[in-house]
């Protein structure tokens, strides 16, 4: 390697050591004592000779860090009406911070200075919040209950949520199970659907059992249960009623279209006369032939049959204990029949592809206005498990 390129190899390497070490001081300097902390960890990990100033720069951010959240939680404590979560936040990362340095202990740089790293005991302090933190969240959780238990289904579900809260801190805190039992049964909202025919005509049978078996896997959730089967003696916080207003069934149509293809094709040969109507021969006496060039035709009946089912209505989410309506959305559902019938008379070489193609069908029965009623039910189902999918924006 020559000398120019070892200079320059070595300035490299002196540069970025300057860099690192310029960026770890700015970053205790600068207040980040936690991000100071790091990288002079990552840089002392592994080293037996180790590095002075980032032994001094670790000293320095890490004893500062504990300083500044010992100080801050002592403030939280003092100020009264505490935080007893946040509290227990913060014990809990000055502990992770010390776990962490603790295979770097002693820490001793390669020139014999030992870092004077200043732990906190934090202990006693963690058991304490982590007992406050639970009986502060309990608290807090039983007033939730109380407005769970006088109807605020909200309530009841945060209720549980702080029920949950409490056992991170403490588990089996007093009777905080028993209670968040009877937070999740508050916090559940029970929804029966029903069909309501207001459209003055006939529903066929089946028609309202088609409509409710609805998948349920994307609607039921921890807080969400639909009933599509109304139980008797079943208290109801909500009613979905699917009101159909309006049955409507087209007149059977039977559309029909003639037209004649035509083509010229190749039909065996014929033999070429000459202008005295003789038959004309080559020169080695044989008789002169050429394709036979013909017109076909073909008549072609189409007919088009046509029936449509449409049923109109709208989904009504009814609040039983406020006694109103809290939402409200149009339904629309269409059934369509058709079947396409193609015969011909002629000769079948003068048929289009296009005519070809569709050649072959018959005429076939026009399904019954209660078959095409019920095949605009199974094209609402989707439609209606969409929107009481996002009931959840009102419930």
């Amino acid at each position: 390697m020559s000398t120019t390129i070892k200079t320059c190899a070595l300035i490299l390497f002196l540069a970025l050591f300057v860099t690192s070490c310029t960026s770890v001081n700015n970053l205790v300097e600068s207040g980040h004592y936690e991000e100071a902390v790091a990288v002079a960890q990552r840089r002392l990990t592994g080293k037996q000779k180790k590095n002075p100033k980032y032994v001094r720069a670790l000293e320095e951010a890490f004893n500062r860090a504990n300083s500044r959240d010992m100080e801050q939680a002592r403030r939280m404590i003092d100020g009264g009406n505490t935080d007893w979560a946040r509290v227990h936040g913060i014990y809990a990362k000055v502990d992770r911070r010390q776990r962490a340095l603790e295979p770097l202990l002693p820490l001793t740089d390669k020139n014999g200075y030992r870092a004077d790293l200043r732990f906190a005991r934090v202990e006693k302090l963690l058991a304490n919040a982590s007992e406050s933190a639970a009986a502060q969240l309990y608290d807090q959780a039983l007033t939730l209950l109380d407005d769970g238990r006088n109807g605020d289904k909200q309530a009841a579900r945060s209720a549980y949520a702080r029920f949950d809260e409490v056992d991170r801190f403490r588990r089996n805190f007093r009777n905080a199970e028993e209670l968040q039992r009877e937070a999740f049964e508050l916090g559940k909202v029970y929804i029966a659907v029903d069909v309501i025919n207001e459209s003055g005509g006939y529903l066929p049978a089946g028609f309202e059992r088609e409509l409710l078996r609805v998948r349920t896997a994307n609607m039921d959730s921890r807080w969400r249960y639909y009933d599509f089967d109304r139980r008797r003696g079943k208290a109801y916080d909500y009613d979905a009623q699917i009101v159909i207003r309006d049955i409507a069934v087209s007149p059977e149509r039977l559309t029909e279209r003639r037209y004649t293809d035509e083509r010229e094709i190749t039909d065996g040969t014929e033999y070429v006369l000459d202008a005295n109507g003789n038959v004309l021969r080559d020169s080695l006496g044989n008789d002169v032939t050429r394709p036979r060039r013909v017109l076909v035709r073909a008549d072609v009946v189409e007919v088009l049959q046509t029936k449509s089912a449409v049923v109109t209505g709208s989904l009504l989410l009814y609040d039983n204990r406020e006694r109103r309506v809290v939402d409200s959305e149009d339904l629309t559902a269409e059934a369509f029949f058709e079947n396409y019938a193609s015969t011909f008379n002629g000769d079948r070489r003068a048929l289009s592809s296009d005519s070809r193609r569709r050649i072959g069908n018959r005429p076939v029965d026009f399904p019954s206005d209660e078959a095409l009623i019920l095949d605009a039910a199974e094209v609402l189902k989707p439609q209606l498990q969409e929107r009481l999918a996002r009931s959840y924006r009102t419930i």
